[in-house]
């Protein structure tokens, strides 16, 4: 008899559970994700959503230097900048359209040297951690090369070896001093080939 009292009450309570877990209105959501930076300064900056009230922190795949970071002051805070991280707050929320850039050198020279951003402020989101990834290097190793296909009959027709007398030969005739016991009678070469010789 208590039965369909005691289900009503756990749906009750699961319901409230998930409504209590949602977001309140005008909250922002916080998000985690990576992030490829440019590859070369004709790509468009990758978007960071940023919010006066959070940190977002920047993870780095490799170490960076601390000293060349570039951000407008007035506008961005950096919180802590550490070999591979840094922490940064707005001092408050962007303006709608407003975009702030923020850069930073990395340490091993690799390309691409710098990694920039741009940050922006959205009603939604905000990004509590990115992972700074860099593009993988073009692969510059040597391709192998297609073998080149064996020669058939008709390949030597259409280079101009053979024509409708035939092969095309040269020859000469005549005698060269002997050098080593080896003299020359007689030499026939064929165009595009090497040549044979007759002693």
């Amino acid at each position: 008899m208590l039965q369909p009292f005691r289900l009503a009450l756990a749906l009750v309570l699961v319901s409230g559970a998930a409504a209590g877990a949602e977001p309140a209105t005008g909250t922002r959501v916080d998000h985690k994700r990576s992030v490829t930076i440019a590859s070369t300064p004709a790509e468009p900056l990758p978007v960071v959503h940023v919010a006066a009230e959070a940190r977002t922190v920047f993870l780095f795949s490799a170490p960076i230097q601390r000293k060349t970071l570039t951000f407008d002051e007035s506008r961005i805070r950096i919180l802590d900048a550490g070999e591979r991280s840094i922490i940064v707050q707005p001092v408050a929320n962007l303006t709608d359209g407003e975009r702030q850039e923020i850069g930073v050198f990395f340490a091993d020279g690799r390309a691409p040297t710098r990694a920039a951003f741009v940050l922006v402020t959205d009603p939604r989101d905000v990004d509590a951690l990115i992972d700074v990834q860099r593009p993988e290097p073009p692969n510059t190793a040597c391709q192998p090369t297609a073998q080149a296909p064996v020669p058939r009959p008709e390949d030597f027709v259409l280079l101009g070896y053979v024509d409708a007398k035939g092969v095309t030969t040269s020859s000469r005739k005549g005698t060269l001093d002997a050098v080593q016991g080896l003299s020359l009678d007689k030499l026939v070469a064929f165009r595009g080939t090497g040549g044979f010789w007759r002693t």
